[in-house]
């Protein structure tokens, strides 16, 4: 049974050690996210498009790299980890489960609280672009009533002078 339980406790380990990796991965790429989405406010703000479209497209590259990882993530830690941690089985662990379960818990903490750092700022873009697209709508809204009236003014009338005959005698 010592053998068992300590090839056990080594596969433990090791899975735990793969979820550090995996979590620390997407941490990182997290942090690249709202760096971008930082950066994706003063495109707004100067209204480059082109720049956004970049920032977009790198967000979009690491939104997919993410995607990987929780996968791997979740391949990992549904079979095994999760139950052993839904019956209390860490407490009967070693301590170097712990130590490492310890680690993982904190490495999650830090990548909800990029998320939830993330969202907020993508709150903040999405504002500042109504707020640009409202505006730019208002100006088109101007123009086109001016080049309406504009039109209304400079148009060449086809009108053919009418003849009154009097009939009368």
């Amino acid at each position: 049974m010592g053998d068992e339980y300590e090839r056990n406790n080594g596969e433990l380990c090791e899975d735990l050690r793969q979820l550090i990796v995996i979590t620390s991965d997407k941490k990182h790429r997290l942090q690249s996210l709202l760096k971008m989405t930082q950066m994706q406010t003063s495109a707004i703000e100067e209204i480059d498009l082109d720049l956004l479209s970049r920032y977009l497209e790198e967000k979009q590259r690491h939104i997919d790299a993410i995607n990987v990882l929780d996968e791997q993530f979740t391949d990992i830690y549904e079979p095994d980890i999760k139950a052993g941690l839904a019956d209390g089985g860490l407490k009967h662990q070693d301590p170097k489960v712990r130590e490492l379960y310890t680690e993982l818990k904190a490495l999650i903490s830090d990548v909800q609280n990029i998320i939830k750092s993330i969202h907020s700022q993508e709150v903040i873009n999405n504002a500042k672009a109504k707020e640009i697209m409202e505006g730019l709508r208002k100006k088109i809204g101007h123009v086109q009533m001016g080049q309406r009236g504009h039109s209304a003014y400079t148009q060449t009338h086809n009108i053919s002078e009418g003849i009154f005959i009097d009939q009368k005698k």
